[in-house]
């Protein structure tokens, strides 16, 4: 039946390719076939999965791209299918009939909660965990309860690689031998205060409940903690940056990785990568170091970074992730940290929340940080989509001045809005699922060159 189900696999995606198609049918029918195909797969080389709530995408592309500059072929499911339907289609479509993979490293993104599945008999040599942010709340609860199903899908003979600096990532290595972390140096770049105004996750410890204390923040709930009622607390990470400058990272005060993001979460990433190649694939840190700088991600789902031209204005989209209030917090954070004195202006577009799930829930908008909309250096706001009110009102009860608001939930007459009436740079932020909304917008006003 492994054969079979190999081939059935391989027919489908090259039919759904021709089609300009990809999707995770293949590695559906292919499980209905051989429900244990995965587990007789035949693999000589390191698996890497990763997961957890922001940047799995960006980290997963990081260390393809970084395995593939060093040499190594790789598989990996670069398309963005990470539940097991989608792993399955990967895996089964890159071997041969035998059930072989012929490469030298597997990098695979796995959902969070779904990585139980996915690795119940397919092992990885090693698993990275990001972040556990509050995400989807309408499918995924709180993100202590994502935590203990993540730890669900961390089997034993896995290599944990965990996020140092987020308590709950770090509380998922308890019960293994060997552990190893990556993170950022609190000297390296930390907020003056604690930036997380909306909610604090990490108020309490993941072990035994008591109340947690905190040297220092780099954002929410990730910073340099400990509980004084059981000890638990941030661990020396194998691997950390420690200075962050202008287009430049340095990593353990030695390697200098460039910058192709400047944000906190893309600094991450790039520690994540760097500990992966240096400890996992056996790629000196020099080289790693060299490579990761030059990587410029093109995935379309982590390139988040773009800019367009219309009405004789330049504008900036940088893309979120609705229901997912950290996409949005650091995302406004950057903008402001590199916004100049000319000041800047936002479009923020929700009009459909998901691709997937029938949801109206806004509950997710009290822990933005939509306040820092006040602050002087931003021009203008215009809120556009079908909960274009939704985000009026939670930013006017987050104080931001309603002289400063425009509401419009047409997207195209939003963004002639932000064009016409934007002081200093101009950005817009929603989610891939509305990207394509704003991008068409940009593409009529610039074609009939009206607002």
């Amino acid at each position: 039946m492994m054969k079979i189900a190999i081939a059935a696999c391989k027919l489908l995606r090259a039919a759904l390719k021709k089609l300009g198609r990809g999707s995770s049918l293949p590695g559906a029918v292919a499980l209905k076939i051989c429900p244990g195909a995965l587990g007789r797969l035949r693999i000589d080389c390191p698996v890497v999965a990763v997961t957890g709530s922001n940047g799995k995408t960006g980290t997963t592309e990081l260390i393809n791209r970084l395995a593939l500059e060093a040499g190594l072929k790789t598989v990996c499911n670069s398309e963005g299918s990470n539940q097991i339907e989608g792993v399955a289609a990967c895996l089964l479509g890159a071997c041969d009939l035998s059930g072989r993979i012929d490469a030298g490293a597997v990098i695979l993104e796995s959902d969070e909660r779904f990585c139980q599945y996915t690795f119940k008999e397919l092992i990885p040599t090693a698993t990275v965990v990001g972040n556990l942010f509050r995400d989807q709340l309408t499918r995924n609860g709180h993100s202590e309860f994502v935590a203990k199903e993540l730890k669900k899908g961390l089997r034993p003979g896995t290599l944990p690689v965990l996020n140092a600096d987020d308590p709950l990532v770090t509380s998922l290595g308890e019960g293994f031998q060997r552990v190893l972390s990556f993170g950022v140096s609190p000297a390296a770049l930390s907020e003056p205060e604690d930036a997380s105004h909306a909610y604090f996750d990490g108020a309490f410890c993941p072990r035994c409940g008591g109340r947690m204390s905190y040297r220092s923040h780099l954002f929410a709930h990730l910073g340099d903690y400990s509980c004084a009622s059981c000890g638990f607390c941030r661990p020396a990470p194998t691997h950390e940056v420690t200075a962050i400058e202008d287009g430049a990272i340095t990593v353990d005060g030695r390697y200098t990785i460039a910058l192709s993001q400047r944000d906190m979460m893309h600094a991450q990433n790039l520690a994540a990568a760097f500990t992966v190649a240096v400890e996992v694939l056996g790629i000196e840190p020099e080289r790693a170091a060299a490579i990761l700088g030059g990587i410029e991600l093109k995935n379309s789902m982590v390139a988040r970074v773009s800019s367009y031209s219309a009405l004789g204005r330049e504008l900036t989209f940088m893309l979120c992730k609705h229901e997912n209030s950290m996409a949005y917090n650091e995302t406004i954070a950057s903008i402001l940290r590199g916004a100049t004195p000319d000041g800047v202006s936002l479009l923020i577009i929700v009009d459909k929340l998901s691709r997937k799930y029938s949801a109206s829930d806004m509950s997710w908008l009290w822990d933005l940080d939509l306040h820092r909309l006040g602050e002087p250096l931003v021009g203008r706001v215009v809120f556009s989509g079908g909960f274009a009110h939704d985000l009026c009102s939670r930013a006017l009860l987050a104080g931001v001045p309603a002289d400063r608001i425009l509401v419009q939930p047409d997207i195209e007459k939003a963004t002639s809005l932000i064009l016409e009436h934007g002081r200093g740079d101009l950005f817009a932020l929603t989610c891939f699922t509305d990207a394509p909304k704003l991008r068409e917008s940009i593409r009529r006003l610039s074609k009939n060159g009206r607002k």
